[in-house]
């Protein structure tokens, strides 16, 4: 029987989170900051990540201009990418 009730709560915490607001309308205000809060520090986590993998890919392209290497953009792309743990 709880099994069951489960799919039915993502659907009754929106509604009581609507109440909520229609009784505190303060509350819209935190949820509103907190979202653009969460978002912004996401973007600025994504926005390093893909400052490393540019100086990453980047040092590969220059080995493979001024080195004896064989150049493969694809290869040093994968390599930059997958090569590292997130």
């Amino acid at each position: 029987m709880l099994r069951k009730l489960g799919y039915y709560v993502p659907g009754s915490v929106l509604i009581l989170l609507g109440i909520l607001i229609v009784a505190v309308p303060e509350l819209l205000v935190a949820l509103v900051a907190a979202t653009l809060i969460t978002i912004g520090i996401g973007v600025l986590y994504a926005a390093h990540h893909v400052r490393k993998l540019h100086e990453e890919f980047g040092k590969l392209e220059d080995e493979a201009f001024f080195g004896d290497g064989f150049y493969d953009p694809f290869v040093n792309f994968e390599r930059a990418f997958f090569g590292r743990l997130w």
